[in-house]
């Protein structure tokens, strides 16, 4: 009984070093793939900037035509 009862022990104090193990892990890869999303949008929005500044101002998009309004005047109707 003294033989299962030590491998239990064993068993359990790997278990959790394996269970920490993975969470640093798992913690450390979350981390770091927040991090390259930050990074990656900083350059995005540095690379808008450069275009913005070589390019001058963005050009405005042509003004729609509104319909020509006739001038006809509509009959009035009592109610």
């Amino acid at each position: 009984m003294s033989m299962k009862h030590t491998g239990l022990r064993y068993l359990r104090s790997g278990l959790t070093v394996l269970l920490g193990a993975g969470a640093t892990l798992g913690t450390s890869f979350l981390i770091s793939r927040l991090k390259e999303k930050q990074e990656a949008e900083s350059r995005m929005d540095r690379l808008e900037q450069m275009i913005d500044d070589l390019g001058g101002t963005k050009p405005k998009a042509p003004a729609k035509a509104e319909p020509a309004k006739t001038s006809q005047a509509k009959p009035k109707t009592k109610r």
